[in-house]
């Protein structure tokens, strides 16, 4: 239902998991891997264990939700997991459970990614086709405002003016944002309207298997979706597999304090909040796949460029460059993925969507754990040379995407 308050409590809801997302993502893998020593490779298959947790499950939701199922009914239960088991996550590390905890992220991290198959198709149901970029950039907006707010809230805990048990600091900067995101997530929980389905939408009740292996084949007829789909596996691999470990990059190349990695990152949010906006609307202009093709070459020279930076300063400023390329990608990927997806099947389309963006964590983290653990340099120099190896991902994607559809044809 296309309304000011729908869109507003979209963008909240964007707002609060990416506040508990930012705190996990810089805290806890630094408390895991360089307080408790625990592998970088163990750290990454979580990733991994999630993101095939997801492939077995997210197409039969997305199958779901085209036939009977509403999205926001999905949502709520999904969001309930991630509250619990990150709850529990925040619990056994205070008291310095280490395995317990690495388990429960793990679990946390499936629901938590699962949240985005019912979440992010609701665009098409608060926007219009001509204004879903800016909705979009909205949406990113509010997820790097919300991590702009999470890494406030953690500073106090992070640095030891506050403390729930005495435990570790980096551990006592979890559960504040799992109570903060169960907070900021009610709203659009309680009071987002969804359309209710159309009888004749339903779905017959036959098996899910051949559903869903049926729908499937359909939309990889779609011109340029299974395109997208490979580029966007490819590019985004090396996206979230640099941010996924970006802390602990931080901390082994550079050996910055958590409250200076606090500000940088800090930097990172404010550029790609701007990003996310302004790419939404050039791309709303220009065109959404001219608008991609750009920031993904963009990230060709960025991460190779990071990874050579001698001085801290210069490795700062480029950062921070880099934060409006990461608000665009995910701004823009979203939007592409609109325009590409059948009105019939988008459920199902953003189902991979979901699958795909995540689906990265089953490659990109064995590679860089793998990479990281066999090279021996001075330095931290086996982490600057995986972050320049990535780049090779991100160019083999681009090679995918410059073969979808134009979105200005599609119209035309």
């Amino acid at each position: 239902m296309i309304s000011k308050t729908n869109t507003f409590l979209w963008v909240l809801y964007d707002f609060a998991n990416s506040l508990v997302q930012i705190v996990f993502f810089l805290y806890f893998a630094q408390w895991l891997v360089v307080d408790k020593g625990v592998a970088d490779i163990k750290f990454n298959l979580a990733f991994t264990a999630s993101a095939l947790m997801l492939l077995l499950t997210a197409p039969f939701v997305g199958s779901l939700l085209d036939g009977r199922m509403k999205r926001i009914s999905g949502l709520r239960v999904t969001t309930l997991a991630v509250v619990l088991l990150y709850g529990f996550c925040a619990f056994f590390s205070l008291y310095d459970q280490v395995t317990p905890a690495l388990i429960c992220f793990g679990a946390g991290l499936y629901f938590y990614l699962l949240t985005f198959t019912f979440y992010t198709p609701l665009i098409r149901d608060i926007a219009e086709v001509g204004k879903r970029g800016f909705v979009s950039g909205l949406g990113i907006a509010g997820h790097y405002v919300g991590q702009f707010v999470g890494l406030l809230l953690a500073l106090p805990f992070s640095i030891g003016i506050w403390s729930f048990m005495n435990a570790d600091s980096r551990a006592e900067t979890l559960l504040p944002s799992v109570v903060a995101f169960a907070i900021f997530a009610l709203p659009m929980l309680i009071w987002f309207s969804e359309p209710n389905k159309k009888a004749h939408d339903a779905k017959p009740h036959y098996s899910a298997h051949k559903q869903v292996f049926s729908e499937t084949k359909q939309l990889i007829a779609v011109p340029g979706l299974a395109l997208f789909l490979i580029a966007y596996f490819l590019f985004n691999d090396a996206i979230l597999t640099a941010a996924n470990n970006f802390p602990i990059y931080l901390e082994q190349v550079w050996g910055v304090s958590d409250t200076v990695k606090t500000y940088i990152l800090l930097g990172i949010i404010v550029t790609s909040a701007i990003g996310g906006l302004v790419s939404g609307l050039v791309a709303d202009r220009m065109g959404h796949k001219r608008t991609l093709l750009f920031v993904v070459f963009g990230w060709i020279v960025i991460l190779p460029v990071m990874s050579i930076a001698e001085n801290l300063v210069l490795f700062v400023v480029v950062t921070t460059v880099m934060g409006f390329w990461f608000g665009s990608h995910w701004a823009v990927s979203r939007s592409v993925m609109a325009y590409l997806a059948p009105s019939r099947g988008h459920n199902l389309s953003f189902a991979y969507f979901s699958l795909v963006e995540r689906a990265s964590s089953f490659v990109g983290p064995v590679f860089w754990g793998l990479l990281v653990g066999g090279l021996t340099f001075a330095d931290g120099g086996e982490y600057r040379v995986t972050l320049a190896a990535l780049s090779a991902f991100i160019l083999l994607g681009l090679v995918f995407l410059i073969r979808i559809p134009s979105d200005r044809n599609l119209r035309g």
